[in-house]
């Protein structure tokens, strides 16, 4: 007993308070966390943690950045989802990307909340070190003068041209050995292509298209070059196989872009087809 009251409780810990100024940051901290909760409608505390800035920033700069995002078309709801992915552009607004998007690209409104929204980080790339160059990749190296530029390239603005624009354009040109006006005039059918990966996309259903279904890349890109967007293992694979096994020649285009009911009523009509004609 006498050890037990000799024994000391270490000093309980307290956090800091939020404010030492007599409550006034306090109550403009308060009204911040509103503002984030109750009428941008996320989650304040994860963006707090990833950007501390917040705790310190005036409360019109965060309305600022919102009101710059809806000025330019964004939802609320879509200035939330760009926010929740780059808080930091709650505290710095993304003036010059907006403003290189919606004149240098050029994206209207409707098509500038659609690529956002799909890519937030649209608005947090460097315009100079990114956004620039790969509008210039586009225009004068892939040749793409369309305006407004297509969703799909505007998606990959945000991609750095020496890291991953430019070394795909280079393999599908390798791989299928196809002439650099070809290979650009692919990629502006369907610039998505630079979004998949070599190893993980690219080779693999180049390979089996040579390899396994003895087709020439260079024509059937040429004549198909949506052909990379669709899954290898769920839909390219299987398919081709029900076609081998019933000896039926079909075109790319056909065999992938039908939905599954659809392609096994053209199975069965060639299948008959082709038993009337034995007959």
């Amino acid at each position: 007993m006498a050890m037990l009251a000799r024994a000391r409780l270490p000093p309980r810990t307290h956090l800091p308070p939020i404010t030492t100024d007599g409550g006034g940051a306090g109550v403009e901290f308060r009204r911040k966390i509103h503002f984030l909760s109750s009428e941008l409608h996320v989650d304040p505390f994860p963006l707090l943690a990833i950007n501390p800035m917040l705790r310190s920033a005036p409360l019109p700069l965060l309305r600022d950045s919102l009101r710059l995002l809806t000025s330019h078309g964004l939802t609320t709801l879509d200035a939330a989802r760009v926010f929740s992915a780059f808080p930091s552009l709650l505290t710095s607004p993304p003036e010059e990307p907006l403003r290189f998007l919606s004149a240098d690209a050029p994206l209207p409104p409707p098509l500038l909340r659609s690529a956002v929204v799909r890519s937030p980080r649209l608005l947090a790339a460097s315009v100079p070190d990114t956004l620039r160059p790969a509008l210039l990749f586009f225009r004068r190296r892939v040749s793409l003068r369309r305006e407004p530029l297509p969703l799909a390239a505007a998606l990959l603005l945000a991609f750095n041209v020496e890291r991953t624009l430019l070394p795909k354009l280079l393999f599908l040109r390798d791989a299928t050995g196809l002439p650099d006006s070809a290979v650009c005039a692919v990629l502006r059918r369907a610039p998505a292509i630079l979004s998949y990966g070599i190893e993980t996309n690219l080779r693999p259903k180049l390979e089996f298209l040579a390899e396994r279904m003895q087709r020439d890349p260079a024509a059937e890109l040429a004549e198909f070059p949506h052909y990379f967007a669709f899954s290898l293992e769920g839909r390219i694979k299987p398919r081709h196989e029900a076609l081998r096994e019933r000896g039926i020649e079909m075109p790319l285009k056909d065999m992938l872009t039908s939905n599954d009911d659809d392609f096994r009523e053209r199975l069965v009509n060639v299948t008959l087809s082709d038993t009337k004609a034995r007959l």
